[in-house]
């Protein structure tokens, strides 16, 4: 669990808990990705209701990934801090599998970072303008969105699929 925990300058700061044991972790980070699921559902929701007269909204899905991202980022942090350690320390043999994916992790920030932000920044000038590359940008905001959600789950299942069972395995802990 990453825990709160305030500097001198009142800034919050996060704090990886290496005591949690790891089986409760992997609970956890497995209740997060079901949370996780349930906001890309509602992201799903507003970009392809087709009961919203095509009214699409690419603004409101970035503002609901915009809302998980510190979440998002703070679990992968997590992982790589915590699982990986286990698993190059004692599974590093079998490893190679469990890092690509965790090197996925690089995918997602990249996207939270780059791809979100140019998403919301290109909402904020479609509505200081209109112009007709607003329809072509939407459909590529909506195409790089929808890509996100599916590479994100395709990610969660791996993690459950091969790094958690892995982690499980190396720590003597059954499943």
């Amino acid at each position: 669990m990453i825990e709160n925990k305030s500097s001198m300058n009142n800034t919050i700061r996060k704090r990886i808990n290496f005591d949690e044991p790891i089986n409760d972790m992997i609970k956890r980070l497995i209740s997060e990705h079901r949370n996780f699921e349930t906001k890309l559902e509602e992201v799903e929701s507003a970009i392809n209701d087709n009961n919203n007269n095509n009214n699409k909204d690419t603004t409101y899905a970035a503002k609901i990934i915009r809302s998980m991202s510190e979440a998002i980022i703070d679990h992968a942090v997590e992982e790589e801090a915590r699982l990986l350690r286990v698993i190059m320390h004692k599974a590093k043999d079998e490893s190679s599998e469990s890092i690509k994916i965790i090197q996925e992790h690089n995918y997602v920030i990249n996207f939270l970072k780059i791809n979100l932000t140019e998403i919301e920044n290109r909402k904020t000038l479609d509505l200081e303008s209109s112009s007709s590359s607003t329809s072509t940008k939407y459909d590529e905001d909506t195409k790089s969105i929808n890509e996100f959600i599916s590479n994100l789950r395709k990610h969660f299942l791996e993690e459950e699929q091969i790094v958690f069972p892995l982690v499980l395995k190396a720590e003597n802990i059954s499943s």
